[in-house]
Order: structure tokens, then sequence, then C-alpha cells
């Protein structure tokens, strides 16, 4: 039962800086790849291949949280942002309801979150409940 306490009083790890990329390959099969910070061309690519119809999520894991583009295969893609604590979603300025971000938007946030000491400075964020 040592291994049971261990995992409640381990202290948690540091959060690692890295961009990873998910894609669902069926009902219980993932795949991931992960990239550096500084690999902006992979972020980008990985990017331009999110669509509405892919299971695939790119994340961007910093100290300060993690902001994530999602495909979930049913929806537009939306990007989402945790600081451990709280939630909240990237809206588009101005929009009334659920106006969907477009790639440009998207990108934006997510290479801003891969250079930013801080969170992404989005000028529409919504808090998730």
């Amino acid at each position: 039962m040592a291994w049971l306490r261990d995992l409640f009083t381990r202290r948690p790890r540091a959060p690692r800086e890295t961009v990873e990329r998910l894609t669902r390959r069926g009902l219980f099969r993932v795949e991931g790849e992960s990239a550096a910070l500084s690999d902006r061309e992979t972020v980008r690519r990985w990017l331009r291949e999110l669509r509405e119809d892919r299971d695939q999520q790119v994340m961007v894991h910093r100290p300060w949280g993690t902001v994530a583009a999602v495909a979930d295969g049913r929806h537009p893609v939306a990007v989402v942002m945790s600081d451990g604590e709280h939630s909240w979603s990237a809206a588009v300025p101005g929009a009334a309801g659920s106006a969907e971000l477009t790639p440009d938007q998207i990108e934006h946030v997510m290479l801003e979150a891969l250079n930013g000491p801080s969170r992404p400075q989005w000028p529409t964020w919504v808090e998730l409940i």
C-alpha cells in the first residue's frame, strides 16, 4: 500500500514547457506528438490541419497554464485556456453568441502562448463554469 500513500503525498511535478498534439484514432486509441516551444513551424502546421471534422487537440503547456485548440469532430474548433483553477474560452471580439474563431485568430492566440511570459492577451475570454 506504500504506492497508494506515495500517490497522494507526492508533490505535483513542475509543468513542462512544451507543445503537444493529441489525435484520437478510435474509441480507445490516442496518438500523441510533442514539439519544443521554439518549433513554431510544426505548431503552425498542426493548427492548419485542425478542422471541425477531426478529433484533435493542440496544447501549449506553460508554467502559467495550458492553452488548447480543440477540434472534437462535431463542433467548430475552439480555444480554451486553464490555469489549473479556472478555465476560459476564447470568443470572437464584439460578436454576440457563439461565433466561430477564424483560423487566423486561433493561430494568433496559440502562437502568442508559445512565446509569452504570461497568458495570451486575447480581447475576449469567457470563463467556463
